[in-house]
């Protein structure tokens, strides 16, 4: 019984991942890479009854309902700094997590599953999306019921690049903005880069030296 209930186990996984296109598949390892390093649970693997992760390349938030009374959250903040000699670079990766309370946590998730988050297609599914390399690509990772879904925008925010009427860069917009109305969320980053002491660091893209 219990190599069947593997055997079905690893099926059911592998049916998941195969339905995930290239670019998914791309921005799944890289997420899957930061979850390592911060001391995440995988949400494709991971026993909750519901997760939402919305993701840039220095940030997350992390909304999670465990059962029916019990939730949990956190914005957590990263970035790289670096050390030693050009001949043998070093690197550390420095990470500021914020709790976020449960019935915060509880508030947010009815505001933003209202907002289509469980719901919204890849932008790959959307005609004439646009997508480019620089600029910021939010990725949305889902975990309900055992079902796992990850989505990316690029650049949604963005009037120059976007249809401010599609249904979808109206949903994920507000998404952000509640999320943003809450905490503020670059300001946070901020403050995490403003405390970190004189040093070389890196995150999303960005190199800067601090003197």
């Amino acid at each position: 019984m219990k190599l069947l209930l593997l055997i079905l186990s690893l099926l059911i996984s592998c049916s998941a991942f195969g339905q995930l296109t290239e670019t998914q598949s791309y921005w799944k390892s890289i997420r899957d890479k930061d979850v390592k390093e911060l001391g995440m649970a995988k949400l494709d693997t991971a026993e909750y009854q519901k997760a939402y992760r919305i993701w840039r390349d220095y940030q997350v938030v992390e909304l999670v309902q465990y059962n029916d009374s019990t939730y949990d959250g956190q914005i957590v903040n990263f970035a790289t700094k670096h050390f030693g000699s050009k001949r043998k670079p070093k690197s550390e990766l420095l990470v500021h997590k914020i709790k976020i309370p449960g019935q915060k946590v509880l508030s947010l998730m009815d505001t933003l599953k209202a907002f289509n988050i469980e719901t919204l297609p890849d932008s790959e599914e959307i005609q004439n999306y646009p997508q480019g390399l620089d600029g910021t690509t939010y990725v949305f990772e889902i975990g309900k019921n055992e079902v796992y879904r990850l989505y990316s925008y690029w650049e949604p925010e963005s009037e120059r690049y976007q249809d401010g009427s599609l249904p979808e860069i109206i949903s994920v917009r507000k998404i952000l903005e509640s999320l943003d109305k809450e905490f503020t969320l670059n300001k946070f980053f901020a403050g995490f880069l403003g405390r970190l002491p004189k040093g070389e660091y890196s995150y999303g893209g960005i190199y800067m030296i601090k003197n």
